[in-house]
């Protein structure tokens, strides 16, 4: 049985805590705003294990055609076309000029999950946003099909106040308020797994300015527009000390043989993961939910989790979670790193 190292971003983990599932609160200034429970989509191929994972319901054509999704880095990789554009793996865009650090909604390590929420003829959504004082909601959105008149409710503690925007079509320039989450971007056929159009589709972002004297706690987008068609991709929020619930998976599922895993300090103070199954997926959390690191050991036996070979020295001190997937079996457990 081989050890296997994480190749991303790295933390010493001094001290194993509580293993299990859990949840922690904390305060946050930035706040990655979770929409699992309004996603109705799959929008991205993802890749992992050796296999492909085709999108489902894209970002055009009514979200029925086969000609219209993106594709994770990985995914474009193992498909041959390093040639064109696709979306990172981490669905994690660093903070800009334009926005802080985005992070949505698709993963390699995943092959089920929802991706996205689409909004087709006259529609709506609306989701939570933990209760607090924010200043700017941002939200990572596509229009196809045209632009799309969207009404922007933000609901405070004493009442909504609404706002129009107009998001303009994904394959074309942007207009004032708007910027780019990503661009340039190939489209995908699902059936064929083969480029359809070789660049120039985008994943479009606004900032919704908010009144940071109240609290803020849910978010409404009203589209106005009935031919066109639109994608919301994440939600990302800036306050100040803004309480967070984090549940790193709400998924109910069986250990099954992930019940054998251990973990504990290795030699070299990393994390040492021993009695893994072979095809397991790690993937280790900050505390907010942003991805530190993904892994997969093909031939089972251990991995060890550590900072030492890449510079991580922007990871702070804190709790971090380990989910670990073997076929139909989740494990999350708990980790605190005390550097």
């Amino acid at each position: 049985m081989g050890v296997y190292r994480f190749v991303n971003r790295m933390l010493v983990a001094t001290a194993v805590m509580a293993l299990g599932y859990c949840s922690l609160a904390m305060s946050a200034d930035t706040v990655q705003v979770n929409l699992k429970s309004i996603l109705n989509a799959r929008s991205v191929s993802t890749y992992s294990n050796g296999k492909l994972y085709p999108w489902v319901r894209g970002v055009d054509g009514g979200g029925v055609g086969n000609a219209d999704g993106y594709v994770t880095h990985s995914a474009a990789v193992f498909l041959g076309r390093t040639d064109v554009l696709s979306l990172p793996d981490s669905a994690r865009f660093p903070a800009n000029a334009n926005h802080p650090t985005m992070i949505l909604n698709w993963s390699n390590s995943d092959s089920i999950d929802f991706q996205t929420h689409y909004l087709s003829g006259l529609d709506s959504v609306t989701f939570s946003v933990p209760p607090g004082n924010y200043s700017t909601i941002y939200l990572a959105l596509t229009s196809s099909e045209g632009s799309t008149a969207i009404t922007v409710v933000l609901n405070y503690s004493d009442g909504p106040v609404t706002s129009n925007i107009t998001l303009p079509d994904y394959a074309t320039p942007l207009t004032t308020g708007f910027f780019f989450v990503d661009s340039n971007l190939a489209k995908w056929n699902n059936t064929t797994n083969t480029v359809k159009e070789t660049a120039g589709h985008n994943i479009d972002g606004y900032g919704v300015p908010v009144n940071a004297a109240k609290t803020l706690t849910s978010v409404k987008l009203k589209k106005n527009t009935t031919g066109s068609y639109m994608v919301l991709w994440g939600a990302t929020g800036v306050g100040t000390g803004i309480t967070v619930v984090v549940q790193p998976s709400a998924r109910i599922a069986p250990l099954g043989e992930l019940s054998a895993v251990r973990c504990a300090t290795s030699h070299n103070a990393g994390i040492r993961f021993v009695n893994l199954p072979a095809n397991t997926g790690l993937t280790v959390y900050s505390a907010l939910g942003e991805t530190v690191a993904h892994a997969v050991s093909p031939r089972g036996g251990s991995v060890i989790f550590d900072r030492s070979i890449v510079n991580s020295s922007a990871l702070s001190t804190g709790v971090y979670f380990c989910e670990l997937r073997s076929g139909n079996a989740v494990r999350t457990m708990r980790l605190f790193d005390a550097k």
